[in-house]
């Protein structure tokens, strides 16, 4: 079976090889690159330096959700995109995703030229889904809890994490299927990093490949998170590179169709390695 993640304005096959999502933090305080390119001409610069240095899609982000932060409101988000998508959309060719939960931050995303809504809500909101499908975009849903769970928040998972994600996907596929949005168009995200401990966050990866999207695309975002830390021992300041690749490697053996990374050069010949490996081409 013909496998798409398809999204305003393009798709992209499923299974032939691994999609590299490079992240694009355009806040002042996100956990890894915080202010590093919270400029237009910095944030413009960043963004072609991602797709030269082979990212498929640009996934930006305009309000930190790393835990314990003070999110800015909507207001502050709705500013810094349109101070920075409109100029990184002239300046790339590939398709942009824009981090965001809130339903009329992804309506103006996807006015200003976004193809995909990256929703770490951790539920299904029938305003975003109908944003969604108004404009047929691509719409990442992330197993977080819930809305009003922040990211630091830790959960209890009575039959396991995995078991738990599992129950989310489905739960998502059903919810996406009544409201009329297509699967090609749907991405699901077991949300590492997300109202998760170390260890939990650990065993999630180790069952990763009992994951079913039932089709879907699947993405992983393990990028540089505390996790990765507790497993390779590196610390955040190294941007944890060694634990990274390690973990988003084992992620590419057990199914992810997507990897959502800061460092694209870095994964860019390992993941041609790791399809030539594992992947039937």
């Amino acid at each position: 079976m013909k496998r798409l993640f398809q999204f305003a304005g393009g798709e992209l096959p499923l299974g032939r090889k691994t999609i590299l999502m490079g992240i694009l933090n355009y806040t002042p305080d996100s956990f890894s690159d915080g202010e590093k390119y919270f400029t237009p001409q910095k944030a413009v610069e960043q963004a072609v330096a991602l797709q030269a240095d082979g990212a498929d899609i640009l996934d930006i982000g305009c309000c930190s959700t790393r835990p314990f932060a003070v999110r800015a409101d909507e207001k502050e988000e709705l500013r810094r995109l349109r101070e920075v998508l409109p100029a990184v959309r002239r300046a790339v060719s590939v398709p942009v995703s824009v981090d965001t939960y809130r339903p009329c931050v992804a309506r103006a995303a996807l006015e200003m030229g976004a193809g995909i809504i990256n929703d770490v809500s951790g539920a299904f909101v029938p305003e975003m889904a109908a944003v969604v499908r108004d404009y047929r975009a691509g719409w990442v849903l992330t197993h977080a809890g819930a809305p009003e769970v922040k990211t630091e928040t830790v959960l209890s998972y009575p039959f396991g994490v995995v078991k738990d994600v599992q129950r989310f996907f489905d739960e998502m596929l059903a919810l996406c299927e009544k409201a009329g949005l297509p699967l090609e168009n749907v991405c699901l995200d077991p949300g590492f990093g997300f109202a998760k401990t170390d260890e939990q966050n650990i065993e999630l990866l180790k069952g990763f490949g009992e994951l079913d999207t039932h089709g879907a695309a699947l993405l992983a975002g393990v990028s540089r998170k505390r996790f990765i830390g507790a497993l390779s021992g590196e610390a955040p300041e190294t941007g944890r590179p060694g634990g990274t690749l390690t973990a988003d490697l084992e992620a590419v053996r057990l199914g992810a169709d997507i990897l959502r990374v800061h460092d694209v050069a870095l994964h860019r010949p390992a993941v041609l390695a790791a399809d030539r490996l594992y992947r039937k081409l």
